[in-house]
């Protein structure tokens, strides 16, 4: 055995020792194993002492640079798209909210049709929804453009000669906006569920207690079946004045409830890019999509069986301020009390 040679493979920094350094160590060690002629009791252990040190030297010298040498990351585990939704809730659920005496919010709706013609027309509206402290609210949907929204349909619609699309502004002089949702329902989230700001501001803020919560409200006599009663409910919450708790927990709610599923490979048609859940309706598949790194909503969309977007309704701006919503001008039944 070459002890230095040894020391040598583990060690290759350590500069090579002499050649009279060499001579002097092996000398060293074959004096210590050298066997003495009258043969002792004790002679025995003596005799292994210079190997057994020259051995455990070598053993620690290469266990530590066993020790130093890094050891495989193992790959980290898939996080899955319900994880990524659970970690989305929680920040949610921890975001601080704008203090202020009104809650509106504004929506853009946006749809493609064939709008009577033979191409493809993208319409576009914004939608205003907003409460007050004295029980008003406000309501209103202000048409914004049409237009194709192909390369094809926009050349064919030039071959038209460029016709008038609407609605959009300006199409009617008499209406330039007009109120889209029945303001008497104010805060219902489904049939037989219709509760005050203050219950709804109360409401739990676990996904347990909200759906026994909201339960209580059930009347089998309103609605045939619970579990869509209930998703119906807890799609309105979140996208209502409660808290960010309680919209939080609607999430997991509603991620937990049958025909719903957690994806994050949505199509970003309308700029809408997040986890959605995702759920069928008659012949569409429906997404409620939520941005990953805040938990907010970020709107909803509609797709066909082939999976192309085809109605999207994206929240520009939702929160409480103490600005009082400005009515368009001629905009009828566009305020109501609760």
């Amino acid at each position: 055995m070459n002890e230095f040679q040894v020391i040598d493979s583990v060690m290759p920094d350590v500069p090579p020792p002499s050649a009279d350094q060499l001579a002097a160590a092996r000398e060293r060690v074959f004096a210590a194993t050298r066997v003495p002629p009258a043969p002792r009791v004790r002679a025995g252990r003596r005799s292994w002492t210079g190997m057994a040190l020259v051995a455990a030297a070598v053993a620690l010298v290469v266990g530590a640079v066993v020790a130093l040498v890094p050891r495989p990351t193992p790959e980290p585990a898939a996080v899955t798209p319900m994880r990524k939704l659970e970690a989305a809730a929680a920040r949610l659920a921890a975001t601080p909210e704008a203090k202020g005496r009104f809650w509106r919010r504004d929506t853009e709706r946006v749809m493609r049709t064939k709008n009577g013609q033979d191409y493809g027309v993208e319409e576009r509206a914004m939608e205003v929804l907003a409460f007050g402290p004295s029980r008003e609210v406000y309501g209103w949907q202000e048409p914004v453009s049409s237009k194709p929204y192909t390369a094809e349909g926009l050349k064919a619609w030039r071959r038209d000669g460029s016709p008038k699309l609407c609605p959009a502004r300006g199409c009617d002089k008499n209406m330039p906006a007009y109120s889209s949702v029945e303001l008497d329902l104010g805060l219902e989230l489904a049939e037989g569920l219709k509760p005050t700001m203050v219950e709804l501001r109360n409401l739990p803020k676990e996904p347990a207690a909200l759906r026994a919560r909201l339960l209580d409200s059930y009347d089998p006599q309103l609605a045939a079946e619970r579990e869509p009663w209930l998703a119906e409910a807890a799609t309105r919450l979140i996208n209502s004045p409660a808290t960010p708790g309680t919209r939080a927990a609607a999430y997991l709610l509603l991620a937990n409830e049958p025909g719903v599923k957690v994806v994050d490979d949505i199509l970003g048609t309308f700029g809408l890019d997040g986890l959605a859940l995702q759920y069928k309706a008659e012949s569409v598949v429906g997404q409620i999509v939520i941005d990953r790194r805040t938990g907010q909503l970020l709107g909803s969309q509609w797709l066909t069986p082939e999976g192309a977007a085809w109605y999207a309704e994206i929240v520009r701006k939702a929160g409480w301020s103490d600005a009082r919503p400005m009515l368009p001008a001629k905009c009828v039944r566009c305020t109501a009390r609760l």
